[in-house]
């Protein structure tokens, strides 16, 4: 199934672009398919960051293990996601590779143009509405992530009578894993529609060219951001938990692979926990760390999200500050660690971002013909990452202390063993 989606979405790009280029009328009648695909996909993005939140903060609680181990996986994950974060919008602010290329690219598709300057005092104010239902009516997603980080700690908090309310939220994320995965069938449909029709405005303004220079040096930047992102982590890997790094990536490779042929982290899970075993990570860990950092350790996920925004934000001329790009950092972390690890989860996680940055829905089209191969490049550096981060909470919770008895000299150990025997043979006679 995997392979005849993939084949459908190239044609699909194949035909939206011929048809942008040589019926650029039609194509821009037909332009409402793809805005139902867009909706569509708002649809389920309020209910499935909701229940997937709640789902992944309060099975810390259920498995009663925050404790060392929690602990560390916690900051790991956090201070990856923050990397991820850091690293791409540096790197948009180096290379600007939306600047230059024609808003109406974006705003062909949009219901309205949303083109203001934003400053942190707003973004403050819209996390703290006096109606959290009202907020949801007006599609604002970040008030609603904030009432359900506030709410799962709550049922922690509760313990034994909050459990089947856990339970339901972990049931309702798979429910809306699965309708996730019905509307991707449609994926090639609305593709056609929406990247047709931007090409066809495009086309008919002659600024097509220029377009897909843009495009092009977005996904290198973004290219670049990934590697760096493996780049620091293998040197944590490297260098801090001294592993055997040629035999880390070894074994990494089979789960990595996977995660680049399913473009799902939990669909790898299964594949990263042996993997887990032969780099032998202990199971303590390995079992309590990948699951937990699978859901929610999206660092390339957070990465795309955060780079696209800014992109979106140069397209349509708008000058960010340092703390509206902060906006932006914390938004994209949330968003991504909320992309429950599914094939195009990002895309509606992202539609929160976007929210937040006052740029339409509509710039989106942009990025779906060339979403579905760079999905699988940082699912693979989300898979990665979930591999390092159970290395290192393994070698910081139990590793220190082998490590540090490892390294000691070998004359110490053998007058240190000496000592032994000689205390075993006096307390026996």
């Amino acid at each position: 199934m995997n392979n005849r989606m993939f084949y459908l979405i190239l044609l699909s790009i194949v035909l939206g672009i011929a048809g942008g280029i040589f019926l650029p009328e039609h194509m821009i009648a037909i332009r409402w398919i793809g805005t139902l695909f867009i909706n569509l996909l708002k649809l389920i993005a309020l209910p499935l960051i909701f229940s997937a939140l709640v789902g992944a903060i309060t099975s810390i609680g259920n498995t009663k293990r925050l404790g060392s181990i929690g602990t560390y996986t916690i900051c790991y994950v956090l201070a990856s996601v923050s990397f991820a974060v850091i690293i791409g919008l540096v790197l948009l602010n180096v290379f600007k590779p939306g600047v230059g290329l024609p808003p109406q690219l974006i705003l062909a598709n949009a219901a309205a143009t949303h083109t203001k300057t934003l400053d942190f005092s707003s973004f403050l104010l819209t996390l703290f509405p006096p109606n959290i239902v009202a907020a949801a009516a007006k599609f604002e997603i970040m008030p609603i992530v904030f009432f359900s980080i506030v709410f799962s700690i709550a049922c922690i908090s509760v313990g034994e009578s909050a459990k089947p309310v856990m339970n339901l939220f972990n049931g309702l994320r798979d429910i809306f894993v699965k309708m996730i995965i019905w509307l991707m069938h449609l994926t090639p449909i609305g593709l056609f529609s929406l990247l047709g029709s931007a090409i066809a405005e495009a086309a008919l303004q002659k600024r097509l060219m220029e377009s897909v220079r843009g495009m092009l040096l977005f996904i290198v930047v973004f290219m670049l951001g990934l590697f760096l992102q493996c780049l620091w982590q293998f040197a944590i890997l490297r260098y801090i938990n001294r592993k055997n790094s040629s035999d880390f990536i070894r074994h990494a490779g089979n789960p990595m692979l996977t995660a680049f042929v399913t473009s799902s982290s939990i669909a790898t899970l299964p594949v990263a926990l042996i993997a887990a075993k032969q780099i032998k990570i202990t199971d303590e860990v390995g079992r309590f760390v990948l699951p937990f950092s699978t859901t929610i350790n999206l660092a390339g996920t957070a990465m795309y999200e955060a780079v696209s925004t800014l992109f979106f934000c140069q397209i349509l001329g708008m000058h960010l500050s340092i703390m509206a790009q902060l906006g932006i950092f914390l938004t994209s972390i949330v968003a991504g660690m909320g992309a429950t690890g599914i094939p195009e989860g990002g895309l509606v996680t992202m539609i929160m971002v976007l929210r937040s940055a006052n740029v339409p829905t509509s710039a989106l089209v942009l990025l779906l013909p060339f979403d579905r191969i760079l999905d699988r490049f940082r699912t693979m550096v989300n898979v990665w990452g979930s591999l390092v981060c159970a290395a290192t909470v393994d070698y910081l919770s139990t590793g220190k202390k082998s490590q540090s008895v490892a390294n000691l000299h070998p004359i110490y150990l053998a007058e240190k063993e000496d000592v032994a025997m000689a205390t075993n043979s006096g307390s026996g006679t």
